[in-house]
Parts: structure tokens; sequence; C-alpha cells
């Protein structure tokens, strides 16, 4: 049975407003349910740049809904409480607009439901400084006037007592006729056209002419899209990796970074497509000249490792959109390398985007690979993207020790396997951005489509990390593996 209770003292609130984890809920499970919706929907929805919407398939009854750039929520009610739970398992009740939807589904009636919504602010105008906001007064537990300023789009139904609704226009009905009279609370602004030249003409009005981040169009069996205005940003090459058997001689895609106040350079993106066969010539053979050592180690796609060259030449992207938090929630984590004049050393990983459908537009010999040029800031402008003044060098803070390390072959069709398991203590838990105890498994099976696989956890006390250790020993370790270290 669906519930929204949760335990009030494992959460934390003021002026009405509780903030928690998902562990504090009587059904911690809402947590991975979120995160399957949000994968569920990144699989169904496909990305579409505003100059393709010719391209959509033909279909009478697509519904077009305005795009808001604030932070997903998962609204759980009972049929009597009500919360929302994000792919990052945090919990969120008592806000004044949460308080509004539950009103407004007890007024309806409604048993039990579960809806997709989008916290947003309702008085910024400013998309990129929307996400910020959002987020800011989300996180604080502000004061009741700022908690004031939060409203919430409803955009799809995943059930209704229990059963998820049958057409995308049942879906609508149900939200227009529970939250058409909200203020805080509203479904979000749909209109349904029997054209695709009509979605044109919603996209130029909402987006170009009113500053909204998007459109979406979704169809029951033409399918759902993300409709965008591409975003150009000139980035710096740091790698490329070359083509093999038939394309050798040509480059397979670039390796590119953005650059960071401190100058230290930030991988953004793979780039693969846009290029010309002349194009991909003329790249690898400039590039070859450029090769330089490297202390890190990237990879393709194909698990070919890049040849990192000294920083530049800056190059022109285009890119459909950019996503700042992973689909489980948490930031999207990219590595900082330092060019040390000689080679690259790796730094840590620090927040940044993933980069949706990135293309070579042009190379940009009139920029250079600095923080004026190819500038980080030409995300943050975009994206609400954390610590981006803050050095990724960590030198200065104390080394990791190991505590424990242990290595397991097998052979399997005359292909060998490995898996390592080790324990370390950071000494960093003074530090907000490390755990005390990290537990770190690598699987390597050549057999598999990924080869190389990893699980990392993360404990406070060395008695729960052991404990980890233990239990992913006791489970990886058996059957016909063997001890080598």
């Amino acid at each position: 049975m669906l519930t929204a209770k949760f335990d009030k003292k494992a959460f934390k609130c003021k002026n009405g407003y509780c903030i928690g984890k998902a562990k504090g809920l009587e059904d911690p499970a809402l947590s991975a349910r979120a995160q399957e919706y949000r994968r569920r929907l990144s699989n169904s929805m496909r990305a579409v740049p505003a100059n393709e919407i010719h391209k959509l398939p033909k279909a009478r009854g697509y519904h077009i809904s305005r795009k808001y750039d604030g932070e997903f929520g998962l609204v759980v009610f009972d049929g009597e409480n009500l919360v929302s739970v994000n792919p990052g398992g945090t919990v969120r009740a008592g806000l004044p607009a949460l308080d509004e939807a539950e009103k407004l589904l007890k007024k309806a009636k409604v048993g039990s439901c579960i809806l997709a919504s989008e916290y947003y602010v309702i008085d910024e105008p400013t998309p990129a400084r929307m996400v910020q906001q959002t987020v800011g007064i989300l996180r604080s537990q502000s004061s009741k006037d700022e908690l004031s300023r939060i409203a919430m789009a409803m955009f799809d139904v995943v059930e209704i007592e229990g059963k998820p609704p049958a057409t995308i226009k049942k879906t609508h009905e149900f939200l227009d006729k529970t939250f058409g009279k909200g203020k805080k609370v509203h479904p979000v602004e749909t209109k349904r056209v029997d054209k695709v030249e009509s979605i044109e003409d919603i996209f130029t009005d909402w987006v170009i002419a009113e500053g909204s981040e998007g459109v979406v169009a979704r169809h029951d069996s033409a399918g759902w899209f993300k409709i965008k205005v591409r975003h150009n940003l000139d980035v710096a090459i740091i790698g490329f990796s070359e083509g093999t058997e038939g394309r050798k001689g040509m480059l397979h895609d670039l390796l590119v970074a953005v650059v960071r106040p401190d100058g230290t350079f930030q991988e953004l993106a793979r780039v693969g497509g846009g290029f010309t066969d002349d194009d991909r010539k003329e790249f690898v053979k400039d590039l070859r000249k450029r090769v330089v050592p490297s202390e890190y180690v990237a990879v393709n796609s194909d698990y070919v490792a890049y040849e990192m060259i000294e920083p530049g030449p800056v190059v022109e992207i285009e890119c459909l959109d950019m996503i700042t938090e992973r689909v489980r929630g948490g930031p999207v984590n990219r590595m900082v390398l330092e060019w040390t004049g000689e080679k690259y050393r790796a730094l840590s990983r620090m927040p940044l985007v993933s980069v949706i459908s990135p293309q070579y537009v042009r190379v940009r010999d009139d920029k250079e690979a600095g923080p004026d040029d190819a500038s980080i800031h030409q995300v943050s402008e975009l994206r609400s993207i954390q610590k981006v003044e803050q050095s990724a060098d960590t030198s200065q803070l104390n080394p990791s020790e190991l505590l424990e390390r242990t290595v397991y072959t097998k052979t399997m069709h005359e292909n060998l396997m490995v898996r390592k398991l080790m324990l370390w203590k950071t000494n960093k838990e003074e530090s907000p951005d490390f755990p005390a105890y990290v537990v770190y498994l690598t699987d390597f099976s050549p057999n598999r489509k990924t080869p190389l696989e990893r699980d990392l956890k993360v404990a406070g006390t060395e008695a729960a990390a052991r404990k980890m250790f233990k239990e992913l020993a006791e489970s990886k370790f058996v059957g016909g593996w063997e001890k080598v270290a």
C-alpha cells in the first residue's frame, strides 16, 4: 500500500517546512521509484534542436508543454499525507506549494497518486538564475516569504489509485481538473496541436519571445521529444583519439575542456560529430605534433585512451542541452587537470555538466586556451554549477591511507578476469568534500560489454567501512576466484 508517512524526528523542520532523507520515510523505496521514473523519462525523451522541429513525425494530437528549469520532485500522496522525493533521496514536506497540492487532492477525493513535478521560483524571469534561486530556497529552509516564492508545475501522472493513466490526454485531464485553480501548484502549461508547424509557432512564442527553457512534445504513439535552442561554447582541445582499421589516420573524437578561474582545465565532453572527413584528417595531422605526457588517462567510448595534447587549439562546439545532475541525483563530476607546462596532472573531480549531443562547429584561431576565451563561466551562466571558484588542488590535504587491499583472479574462456577490493581512510574528513572512509571495488572482465565496472561505497566510521568491505568480499570472491594478493 502506498504511504507518504515519515518520521519527523529524522527530518530538519523550520517554518513548517521539513527536509530529510528517504531512510526517514515509512517506505524508503520511494527514493528508488523517483530514480526509476527519472531514468525512464530520460530514456524515452528524445532531444531535438529547434531547427529540426519539422522532422518530428507527422501526427495529430501532440501535447506541447512549457519546460520549467527548476528542480524535479516526485510527489507522493497516500490519501492523507503528501511528500516529494527526488532521485538523490531528498524528501520534502510542508512547503506552501506542497500543502496546497495536498488540499486540492483531498478536495478532488483522490485516494492515492504519484505525480511528477518541477519546483521553480515564481518571480524569477532568468532561466539560469531560476535554477540557482530554486535550489537555494529549497535547501536553506528560508523564511516563510521565501518559501512562498516556490511554485510547482505538475507535468505527469505516474499512477492514480495504483494505475497509470491510459493516455496522455487522460494525464492532462486529471492535472487540469485537480490543479487548474491552484495558485502555487498548477498543471504545466500545455497546448494540444494537430500539425508539426504549430509546434514551431508555440516554440517561438514560449522560448524565443518569452525566454522559457524549452518545450516538451508528447504523443502516445509518435513519442516524447524535448525541444531546445542549441548552445554554443568555445572550448580547449586537451586530447584526441584516432580511428581504427579503415578510419586510421582520421579523427575519432576530441576531448575538450573549459578553463577554471585558476587556469586549470576541466574535462567537459567528448566531441565526435560535426566533422567532415577532411576535418578528421587535418585534426589528426595537426594534433599528433602536440602530444604531451600525462599522469591522467582518459578513454573514449571504445575504451581507447586519448592522446593528450598541449592545451589548445580552441574550437567552437554546439550542444542541445547540459545536465547538472545524474539520473540518481547528485552532481555530474568531471576531472580537473593542471597543465604544468610539460605534462598534465590530475587534481580532483569537481561538479560540471553532462553535455547532450555535442557537435563541432569550427576552429577559433582568434582565441587562446585560457580563462578568458574558454572559460567555465560560459557553462555556469547557463546552468547552476557548484564550486566554480574553488580550487581543485587537494595536494595540501592529508594523504589517504590504504587499510586493506585484496586481489582475486579467475580465468574463463581463456580470458583473465580481475577483481580488486580496497579500503581507504581518506584522512580528509574535516573537509565537506570527502568521506572519512572509502571502499572501492574494480571488476575487470574482457567478456562483458562493459569490461571495467566499479563499485564505490563510503562510510563515516572504520567499523562501518570494514563491514562493507567484508560483505563485498564475501559476495564477490566466490565460485572459482583465486586470491593473488
